[in-house]
């Protein structure tokens, strides 16, 4: 995946709301966390880097919440609710805590992002340990223990302003006075301003001397809350000023309310002053700056990057289209950054631009045409949005790796600058088939990174982990041993298996030999099995011996001795013991797994197969909530694109660990699971017995960081946190799938497990037809079911066809460059499925939002027509489920002779609860919910029927229903 830029025609129009400042937001939430009492924030900062801190006080038990207007924060001692939290990827984050994580109740771990964990921290440990603080490590994590600091003269470098701000922080609550003094140059002068102004809004004396290299605190001082406004982040909208600057341009920059200001309001101000030097036309008008111009003389200048040492980077790419040098002066902290921001802008050469570093300097000779080039972006947020900027204004294309770093900081970047007319988008080469089979994808990773851990098999007895390396080899014999038993490219060899590492290795060895993958779901009998084999014509099926209460093999033995029931099966696998069977039971071979394995790899033989794009890769079953199942078929490269598509959505990379509890054998957990984690390269976790304590312990243990599961696991993961387990510290983001995410669910799980639960859509048949993403912000990420993804067209029918409004609920349709190829055997049911003008029925009701948000609102099957008039099913369940007593809930249709249809509540009660129709009608009527949507009966269980994805069997429901009766109302 790559960030695509290229020059838009015309000039670049439009309008801004500058978000507000990350600076002030870090640094708010960390002193208002040390306030006894209520401080408010006013202004939400989406930048990622703000979130890593927002988590790692909730670790330290910060009662932190937020709102659309800003954070409420209740201060006090820290008292950690976990024993690790993280600071994620965020400089910021590490480094102010570092020393105030002294000031827990109890020992707590600082660790961060594989990558992060290079971070220099050598110089702030040693100034930190000097004031009395504990600390063990010299590298993240790192153990801090409970303790004041006892104060001191420290020394620390000025190399960069967070070791200092960091010391500063923590001196008020030492026991004995504190002095700091900084060695060396002082960078970044700016932030400690604004460290200090933060300081004493919240109540901190810190005396400073002229020269800001001496800083004088005293002890035993306690921070009081406060009330403040975010200002705008001026780093943020620096990418639009240097957009507008070097195109043709009218845009209005909203929230920058002045031009003049010093680093105590923001540490930013000066870039203002340096690019108005420049010739940059700033326009104040009211609430905000104007660029506006027909093509600006632009000239170089000097810049001290003390000063503004973030800027360099947007700054250098300014100073390509300004007449004469520009020269970046004490740039050599600048390399200390996300990455060496310097060297990584000589890359504008690349473009055509004349960039040379010059010792402590970097020298820009510009008024350069600038063409595009593939670049890197170094994974740094900052230099892959100035980057950007300059493919914005250069002809031809400019290609970026690393396309979703700009989150990290400026989360609306992509959809600001296209605003202005800027051709930006983040592309997959969906359009191309993938360069890799994903087989061929393990084999590099297994030279890429042979040790590393590919696959981590969690099972209630014991853990195993399988290098890249071992698991390439694991492939090959079984690829091997799958071409002895005579499986050729384009036959399905069928599985039935738990989540557990064979599953892995066996379907990546039958896409290895261009065969196709049929998984049959663990929990499927006879019945099902005997159906999906013959339907699927599978010659190879391969089972465990046992699994839970069932074993496997014995039924398929029993059932393979009824006359004519083989079909066109030829060999049964057994994984986990030799087969308690004689070998040619019902005329098929039995095969002990390990014993099949233990072959020569036919190297030659492998070599020469590698599936294409276009051939088949998956038959999978549906297990819908009503009729026979149908096998849906799907190619390689669709399924590819798919999970591109997730990952582009998600900024997902290999630094993740996707943590599978889905079952394998269904599309979230092969593919939104398993194949997504090998084509990223990253470590994939599988746990075959849910168990939601075992769960948290796996995140925890293995640094797990993505899951998309069904709602219910969801639902346990929050529930076991919320009784006492350890959330895990490292995990960010859940896509909820199967089912609606009740949304006190969604803001339980969210605020429990600090995480961002994402809504989203998708089939067997189409994959994932829209999601939200973790910086889409209020209720986008878990109040809807997502916008679509990339490549997928979303709409609304009425019943004859007619596309309806926005906010008008209708029959769901979508077209997608992810849909299946068609059910197998079943051209009727295929051609059914779709339109006439090729939109793929969902069978779903769903209202699409004016910002393109779906919000799926019950089956067309599901809609209970009472006397004419239509339930909202979907609203009427989740009002029911916010009740304290509801654990779960469903809505289905009781048949009646008046009316046609009543409302029938099937309930789960939360424990030791209670609920009945009166507390239902209570519930509702305080929701001013229309009596004509009530239910009329409600109906305890102990638990809803549901398939494996999650999605509630309403049609058992449904018949259950038909035996009711509604009691006698009034109406």
């Amino acid at each position: 995946m790559h960030l695509h830029v290229r020059r838009g025609a015309g000039p670049l129009t439009g309008r801004i709301a500058v978000p507000p400042s990350k600076y002030h937001a870090h640094r708010a939430l960390v002193l208002a966390s040390l306030a006894e009492g209520e401080s408010r924030i006013r202004g939400v900062s989406d930048a990622r880097h703000v979130g890593y801190t927002r988590g790692l006080l909730h670790g330290l038990g910060t009662d932190l919440t937020e709102d659309a207007t800003g954070y409420t924060v209740r201060g006090g001692r820290y008292r950690p609710v976990r024993d690790t939290v993280t600071a994620g990827s965020s400089g910021t984050t590490l480094y102010f805590m570092l020393g105030l994580a002294a000031l827990a109740d109890r020992p707590v771990t600082i660790t961060g992002q594989k990558y992060f964990q290079r971070r220099p921290i050598g110089p702030l440990l040693t100034a930190l340990r000097d004031l009395g603080i504990r600390a063990d490590g010299d590298r993240l994590p790192v153990l801090v223990s409970p303790g004041r600091p006892r104060g001191g003269t420290v020394t620390v470098p000025g190399t960069l302003s967070q070791w200092v701000s960091g010391l500063l922080l923590a001196a008020p609550f030492a026991t004995g006075p504190t002095v700091v003094e900084v060695s060396g140059e002082l960078n970044e002068r700016p932030y400690v301003e604004l460290t200090v102004s933060m300081m004493r809004r919240f109540g901190l004396r810190v005396a400073v001397s002229p020269d800001w290299r001496r800083f004088e605190v005293e002890p035993d001082q306690t921070a009081t809350p406060a009330e403040l406004v975010l200002p705008p982040d001026l780093g943020s909208a620096a990418f639009a000023v240097v957009a507008a600057a070097i195109r043709p341009a009218d845009v209005l920059l909203d929230g920058i309310t002045h031009l003049e200001g010093d680093a105590s309001d923001h540490p930013e101000w000066a870039f203002l002053r340096i690019v108005r030097d420049m010739g940059v036309p700033l326009e104040q008008v009211d609430g905000g700056v104007r660029i506006r111009h027909d093509g600006a003389r632009l000239n170089g200048t000097t810049v001290d990057c003390r000063e503004v040492p973030d800027m360099l980077p947007v700054l250098s790419t300014l100073a390509c289209f300004a007449e004469g040098d520009t020269v970046f002066e004490h740039v050599d902290h600048v390399r200390l950054k996300e990455s060496d921001r310097v060297a990584a802008m000589v890359q504008l050469n690349r473009m055509g631009g004349d960039v040379r570093i010059d010792g402590d300097r970097l020298v820009v000779r510009g008024a350069r045409r600038l063409s595009g080039a593939a670049l890197s972006s170094f994974n740094d947020h900052r230099v892959l949005m100035s980057l950007a900027v300059a493919g914005s204004a250069a002809t031809g294309d400019t290609r970026l790796s690393y396309p979703n770093a700009y989150r990290i900081s400026y989360p609306g970047f992509l959809r600001d600058l296209t605003g202005l007319g800027v051709p930006i988008a983040v592309r997959d080469g969906s359009h191309r088939p993938p360069a890799e089979s994903l087989p061929a994808r393990v084999r590099r990773w297994a030279v890429e990174r042979p040790d590393e851990v590919a696959l981590v098999d969690v099972a209630p007895d014991r853990t195993t982990e399988v290098t890249w390396r071992e698991l390439d080899e694991r492939v090959d014999r079984t690829a091997t041993a799958m071409l002895r038993l005579g499986v050729r490219p384009g036959e399905p060899v069928a599985f039935q298996l738990p989540n557990r590492a064979e599953f892995v290795e066996l379907a990546l060895a039958v896409l290895r030999i261009g065969a196709v993958c049929c998984p049959l779901m663990p929990i499927f009998r006879n019945r099902e099995i005997e159906f999906m084999l013959r339907r699927a014509g599978a010659r190879v099926l391969v089972t465990v011996e046992r699994f839970r209460d069932r074993a496997h093999a014995a039924e398929i033995s029993e059932w393979l001795t009824e006359p004519e029931s083989t079909g066109a099966l030829e060999h049964v696998v057994v994984i986990g013991g030799r087969p308690q069977v004689p070998a040619d039971a019902g005329g098929t071979r039995w095969h002990d797994w390990e014993v099949l394995r233990a072959t020569t790899v036919d190297r030659a033989a492998l070599d020469a197969l590698d599936p294409a794009a276009g051939t088949t890769a998956q038959l999978l079953f549906t297990s819908g909530t009503t009729g026979e199942p149908k096998g849906v078929r799907h190619r390689h490269g669709t399924l590819d694109r798919a999970v591109a598509a997730q990952a582009a959505r998600l900024g997902l990379t290999d630094a993740d660990t996707v943590y599978v509890p889905s079952p394998l054998a269904h599309q979230t957990g092969f593919l939104y699971g398993m194949w997504l984690a090998i084509r990223l390269g990253a470590t994939t976790i599988v746990q075959a017995v849910w168990d939601p304590k075992a769960g948290l312990r796996a995140l925890r243990d293995h640094g797990g960081t993505f899951v998309q599961a069904a709602t219910p696991f969801l639902a346990d993961l929050t529930a076991a946190v919320e009784h006492g387990e350890t959330a895990p510290p490292t995990l960010r983001v859940f896509v909820a799938t199967g089912a609606a995410v009740p949304r006190a669910l969604a803001q339980r799980a969210t605020r429990r497990l600090e995480v961002a639960v994402c809504g989203a859509f998708g089939t067997t048949e189409t994959c994932l037809g829209s999601l939200s993403g973790p910086d889409d912000g209020g209720d986008a990420v878990w109040g809807s079911d997502g916008r679509a993804m990339d490549g997928t067209l979303l709409r609304v029918t009425d019943d004859a066809g007619t596309v309806l409004p926005h906010g008008v609920e209708g029959n769901f349709e979508l077209k997608s460059d992810t849909c299946f190829e068609g059910y197998h055997e079943r051209p009727d049911l295929t051609e059914q499925a779709y339109t006439a003008d090729g939109w793929y029925r969902t069978g779903d009701l769903a209202v699409i939002d004016e910002a393109g948000y779906v919000r799926i609102t019950g089956r067309v099957r599901d809609v209970i027509n009472r006397g004419g008039e239509k339930v909202p099913v979907a609203e009427i369940e989740e009002l029911l489920y916010r009740h304290p007593s509801v654990l779960d809930v469903a809505l289905v249709g009781m048949p009646d002779e008046r009316l046609g249809e009543r409302g029938c509540a099937f309930v789960v009660l939360a424990p030791d609860a209670h609920f009945d129709l009166d507390a239902a009608r209570k519930h509702l009527d305080q929701h001013a919910v229309s009596k004509y949507y009530w239910p009329e009966r409600v109906e305890v269980v102990p638990r809803l029927p549901r398939n494996p994805s999650g999605k509630v069997q309403k049609f058992v429901l449904r018949e259950r229903a038909k035996s009711l009766r509604p009691p006698l109302v009034e109406e």
